[in-house]
């Protein structure tokens, strides 16, 4: 019997002491930790997030926005995702389109058009040539664009002479642009650029809302205080997001010369209720492709007011399938935290139960602002990566929230 009490005063003990356990504060005020009940709300979230996926395969018709995300697919069939989607009533309303592309050979392009409320487009292009330079588009670092009435009434991914339109859906894009572009290396110097290319691709589509693997938004959701108001912010926040590897083909015109194209690509596509750039504290977004055909995305994002920091991405194997990312270790407050982001280290992500580690080069580093306020800052790295000894090339972009307001340039 005294066995008993003993272990029933130890049990109790321990109990208490676990009850009276602080959470750790979060790194640097913004990346919180894993606090005392972290591994029961993994559990939960993890098999709420597989439960969700198991509905989804089971229904086909389509959702209504609110309800997608966390394993439920946005819209039905392919026709009706890769096409301009109705802009919500609130005024950071978003409908964003963005591709970027590399190659071997020192070729990069990086295009964007966000389709905003009152026909404004967030939109740029970067074009690096090895043989011109860095060209980027007459406004920059302004992202901000403005659409003629037929253009906004129309749903075109585009406004000042820059225009991102599909053509098949997840098969094909056009993308063109004509107008004037400056010099990275001499600004006040600009050149006549006029550019046709067309982005293709038979690889399969990523759909965040659905493929993503559940343990990496589980650990994300698990370190979180949990309240009706964090899931209700959780909600409205979400956007649906999907990502596509491929290639690029075209031909650029600059002063007159000619320039052949062929970039290997990834673009996205995002849309939702509103996107507010205030939200986001920063990320890291490494999108690549490597010499023996793998292709893959690895990315931290932080945005505090849903996951101070939650690892997303995908690989695809040189055959052309695709797995989730399981895990990356890369943590931002040790890189760049100070707004200035590395221009050479490495990291771990997993895929389909392999490791992967992941060299970058930076080779330029353009920046941009997005916005009214210039809410974000990007930074545009064009890089060359290593991967598991693997050469490879690509576009590792870097944000931050920019609080100074419009900076002079």
């Amino acid at each position: 019997m005294s066995y008993f009490y003993l272990v029933l005063a130890v049990l109790s003990i321990t109990v208490a002491r676990f009850l009276n356990m602080r959470d750790p504060p979060p790194i640097m005020g913004v990346y919180t930790r894993p606090g005392k009940w972290y591994f029961l709300k993994f559990l939960i979230f993890f098999s709420m997030l597989h439960f969700r996926k198991f509905l989804n395969k089971m229904r086909s018709e389509k959702v209504e926005a609110n309800q997608s995300g966390y394993g439920v697919k946005s819209r039905s069939s392919p026709d009706q995702m890769d096409c301009s989607q109705p802009l919500s009533s609130d005024e950071k309303a978003i409908d964003a389109v963005y591709f970027n592309a590399a190659s071997k050979d020192g070729q990069y392009m990086v295009v964007a058009t966000a389709r905003r409320p009152k026909g404004v487009i967030n939109g740029f292009l970067y074009l690096q040539l090895p043989q011109v330079g860095l060209l980027m588009s007459p406004k920059l670092p302004d992202t901000t664009l403005q659409q003629t009435k037929e253009e906004e009434e129309a749903g075109v991914f585009g406004a000042e002479g820059l225009k991102l339109e599909p053509i098949e859906p997840m098969k094909r894009w056009k993308l063109t642009y004509n107008g004037k572009m400056r010099l990275s290396e001499a600004p006040e110097k600009e050149l006549s650029v006029v550019l046709n290319a067309e982005w293709k691709s038979n690889l399969p589509v990523f759909d965040f809302d659905t493929d993503m693997d559940p343990s990496p938004v589980a650990r994300a959701l698990a370190k979180e205080t949990w309240s009706r108001e964090f899931f209700q912010i959780l909600k409205e926040a979400h956007q649906s997001h999907y990502e596509q590897h491929g290639d690029i083909e075209g031909v650029v015109t600059i002063d007159g010369v000619k320039y052949p194209l062929n970039l290997n690509s990834m673009r996205d596509h995002s849309y939702g209720h509103k996107r507010e750039w205030k939200n986001f504290h920063r990320y890291a977004l490494h999108m690549g492709t490597l010499e023996d055909g793998t292709r893959f995305c690895a990315s931290i994002v932080s945005c505090p007011i849903n996951f101070s920091q939650i690892e997303l991405g995908y690989l695809y194997k040189p055959n052309g399938h695709v797995v989730p990312l399981q895990r990356c270790d890369l943590q931002l407050y040790q890189h760049g935290e100070d707004g200035t982001p590395p221009l050479d280290y490495a990291f771990n992500f997993w895929a389909g139960d392999k490791k992967y580690c992941v060299q970058v080069k930076v080779l330029h580093t353009p920046e941009f602002y997005i916005a009214d306020e210039w809410e974000a800052r990007v930074v545009e790295r064009m890089v060359t990566f290593r991967v598991n000894g693997i050469a490879g090339w690509g576009i590792a972009e870097w944000e931050y929230r920019n609080t100074m307001g419009k900076v002079q340039h």
